[in-house]
């Protein structure tokens, strides 16, 4: 098992899928997965990473944007 934090990169709407919903540098969630590889690199992961945003911050952010272009992804030790 293993524990992933998942921190927004830079602020904007790029990734939102309201483009009136603003997601703000260091906004970050923490999940944990089964598997080693980090779950942006996993489309079957995306649902729920997205669900926890909306569930933390109300913001819903657009699967398909749920990537390295605009997350990062650290392994929680």
């Amino acid at each position: 098992m293993a524990l992933w934090r998942i921190v927004v990169k830079n602020s904007g709407n790029a990734a939102c899928k309201d483009k009136r919903q603003r997601l703000e540098k260091g906004m970050f969630i923490e999940t944990s997965t089964m598997s080693t590889t980090p779950p942006l690199g996993q489309p079957r992961e995306r649902p729920m990473l997205v669900k926890l945003f909306l569930n933390k911050y109300g913001i819903e952010v657009n699967q398909s944007q749920m990537n390295l272009s605009y997350f990062t992804c650290d392994r929680i030790d």
